[in-house]
């Protein structure tokens, strides 16, 4: 079997890239970053094609929001995005048997592979975008906020026809799905398939006892991802001897006037780490919140579970799916302070049982989460379409 799998940006598709190649299928590689980045997931450069120009442009668009706004942006990154996937439809192999795009960026390449005969992919790493729009919006209206983040019309338009174009719809979460699903796409289509993480990156190791409960949070600080939540719950608690560490983006200025309430002395903004440092701060705590109003899976849950930390997710964070209830972490409900804090407390006031906790959720993670688990499940599954056309051809 040969497969070729694309993507503008990184995303997780660059450890795809990988899984595919250490099980040797794969044929060819096209982004848009130069050959000396691919190298360093090991990815020979006889397999890769970089469309460098295209990644020049798209890079250059995450620096024009602040001189022309948002609304010229949108129509910039359009134009960007059909530029891209224009070009990588020409550089589609027709001796290919797999070709995976990634939403928003293949449509042209798309219908290119299927003149081939070839098996599409859609590979998307999020909820279906219309209805995290409609979770967002409705959160904005809780708080008076505007959100400028959400996908526009335009990429929601395209998403679904590449959705309905492609042969199966790749996504990480079962709360993926549903969305997917939800909005007309066939159940039949849909493989998920969770991320996974780097265990010899992310490790754990023993923690110093210094009587601290630290809680720790690692993302955008948004209302996208319910920080709010997990700041009223945390303050709420006044727990003794406890922090809650904030890892990622500083606030905007409009969510820092949500949020300067909850700025209190064991409350530590602490801006954003590197991939290679996150560990480090994984090991100082007790346990890891993700309160997430939408997120298609949330990468930052097997990263820290890989570092053996229990985890509090929402019901619509994708990666509650890796989640067993009681035993490795937690699943509340989206919105849902009290219950936020009755199982903050209770990690609080039960430091033995927290400790079985994170043991099976690194037990877990190493068993279940790598990146080669995820590389062997997809590998599977591609083998088993490309033997059975007969029965993906009536999926479209």
């Amino acid at each position: 079997m040969k497969v070729t799998t694309s993507c503008s940006g990184r995303f997780h598709i660059f450890d795809q890239a990988f899984q595919l190649h250490r099980l040797g299928v794969l044929h060819r590689f096209i982004n848009d970053y130069p050959k000396r980045i691919t190298r360093q997931w090991s990815i020979p450069d006889n397999k890769v094609i970089s469309l460098i120009a295209n990644g020049i442009l798209g890079r250059m668009t995450r620096m024009i929001p602040q001189f022309v706004g948002y609304e010229i942006n949108s129509r910039i990154v359009e134009k960007v995005h059909h530029l891209f996937s224009r070009r990588l439809a020409k550089y589609v192999p027709s001796d290919t048997d797999v070709f995976i795009g990634l939403s928003s960026f293949c449509l042209e390449a798309l219908h290119r592979a299927k003149d081939y005969g070839i098996i599409t992919v859609v590979d998307h790493g999020s909820m279906h975008q219309r209805t995290e729009r409609k979770l967002l919006e409705e959160e904005g209206r809780l708080h008076n906020l505007t959100m400028e983040s959400l996908a526009p019309q335009w990429i929601i338009e395209k998403e679904d026809e590449e959705f309905h174009a492609a042969d199966i719809v790749m996504v990480l979460s079962n709360a993926a799905k549903q969305s997917l699903v939800q909005e007309g796409i066939s159940e039949d289509k849909i493989f998920v398939n969770h991320c996974g993480v780097n265990l010899s990156q992310f490790v754990s190791f023993s923690k110093e006892d210094d009587g601290i409960f630290k809680v720790i949070y690692c993302g955008n600080t948004s209302l996208r991802k319910g920080v709010h939540y997990l700041l009223q719950a945390f303050t709420e608690l006044r727990l003794k001897n406890a922090e809650l560490l904030l890892i990622g983006s500083l606030p905007t200025r409009k969510f820092s006037k949500l949020i300067e309430k909850y700025k209190v002395d064991n409350v530590c903004f602490m801006g954003t780490f590197p991939q290679s440092k996150l560990h480090k701060i994984y090991a100082q705590g007790s346990v890891f919140v993700l309160p997430s109003i939408a997120d298609g899976f949330g990468m930052v849950v097997p990263q820290a579970m890989a570092c053996g930390l229990p985890v509090i997710v929402t019901e619509n964070v994708g990666a509650a799916d890796i989640v067993t209830e009681g035993a490795d972490g937690f699943i509340v409900p989206v919105r849902d302070v009290d219950a936020l804090k009755d199982r903050i407390l209770w990690l609080y006031e039960q430091p033995e049982l927290r400790k079985a906790m994170a043991c099976a959720a690194l037990a877990k993670a190493k068993s279940e989460l790598s990146w080669d688990a995820y590389g062997d499940r997809l590998v599977e599954f591609l083998e088993k379409c490309r033997t059975n056309t007969n029965a993906l051809s009536k999926l479209t």
